[in-house]
């Protein structure tokens, strides 16, 4: 009988490692040697600072989170699964075995996940010592409703690492993240992860941006300038000022281009599509079941600016690329007067 149950087991551990041998591994982007967050963060906790936040609309985190175990509160420190979501680096994560946390999980969902890559910030990164002393992750299995769909393995430094999976269907699912190996910590056997999050919605920083004088490059905006705001139903052209800009990095861009207009945007910025409204490229390939990009070519029609005859028209979409790199991006988070504004052509708007 016990022979029997060896056979069993021995079998069930041999096709697991089977299917898992199918996922592939994805390796970490980016990360830093050492981040002193106090310092980054101090200049916009400052009472004197009024713009944009660190990380402001762009950055995405997930709606709801779960955790297999969670290290005890220790004073006025807590270790909850929200705080991967509190957008503060300085706080994290904390599994509660009193091992290396092997098998532990963090589930995730939200609409933000999605054509676009995911960024962790690995370990406890409150300071360079803490981030030391107690364990970090190198490598995760990721599930997608309970299935698992490949590896993640994280670099052995500070600051955020980010991993392309916009081959996947994440949006909306409970994704989890379950603990496979580990940096061990100087100190501890805790292992820490300090934030998960997307970025999304911004452009290249040379996109021009429609003003009635000339266009203004996107990433030269500051507080006050004017440019050019168009009524959708009417298409008629307003003068309103830019309140708040920001700028980010982001390595994934959409190249796409109609007859007369091309911008390299974020998958998940919003432009006006014949039919549909604002949505972004991503959220329309995903909702309206298209295959691919390549297969909205001259199907979808875009809202533009045509300067010439100096009114908006619907021109077909032709031609879309993903490009890959370490890009400037910059967005208009609040008009003055209304939301749209034109950005190469494209009709879009803050939203």
């Amino acid at each position: 009988m016990k022979k029997t149950i060896s056979i069993i087991l021995l079998s069930s551990f041999t096709i697991g490692n089977a299917i898992y041998a199918q996922n592939q591994t994805i390796y970490a982007n980016g990360g830093e040697t050492n981040v002193n967050w106090d310092v980054i963060m101090s200049e916009y906790e400052s009472p004197d600072y009024d713009g944009a936040p660190f990380w402001y609309s762009c950055i995405n985190a997930p709606d709801n989170v779960k955790a297999s175990s969670t290290l005890s509160p220790q004073g006025k420190h807590n270790y909850s699964a929200n705080n991967i979501n509190d957008y503060d680096p300085r706080t994290a994560w904390v599994e509660g075995k009193s091992d290396y946390g092997i098998g532990e999980y963090l589930s995730l969902k939200g609409d933000m996940f999605g054509g676009t890559n995911i960024y962790i910030f690995n370990g406890y990164q409150s300071s360079y010592s803490s981030w030391k002393n107690n364990s970090r992750v190198k490598k995760f299995r990721v599930y997608v409703d309970n299935r698992p769909i490949c590896y993640l393995e994280l670099k052995d430094k500070m600051g955020g690492q980010y991993f392309d999976l916009s081959d996947y269907d994440l949006y909306g699912q409970w994704i989890r993240f379950e603990i496979v190996e580990v940096y061990k910590g100087d100190k501890w056997n805790d292992v820490a992860i300090s934030e998960i999050h997307t970025r999304g919605c911004c452009f290249n920083s040379n996109t021009n941006i429609l003003n009635l004088n000339e266009p203004l490059t996107i990433k030269k905006l500051q507080k006050g300038d004017e440019i050019s705001s168009v009524d959708i139903t009417t298409g008629e052209i307003r003068v309103t000022q830019v309140i708040q800009s920001a700028k980010q990095i982001h390595h994934t861009l959409l190249k796409v281009s109609t007859e007369d207009h091309t911008v390299e945007l974020t998958p998940s910025h919003p432009l006006f599509i014949k039919e549909y409204g604002l949505i972004s490229l991503y959220a329309l390939k995903r909702d309206s079941n298209f295959s691919s990009y390549q297969e909205m070519l001259g199907k979808v029609e875009i809202l533009v600016w045509n300067s010439e005859k100096q009114k908006t028209e619907y021109q077909k979409l032709t031609k879309v690329d993903k490009i890959t790199g370490d890009f400037e991006t910059h967005t208009i988070l609040k008009l003055e007067k209304g939301k749209t504004y034109i950005a190469n052509g494209f009709v879009t708007s803050v939203y």
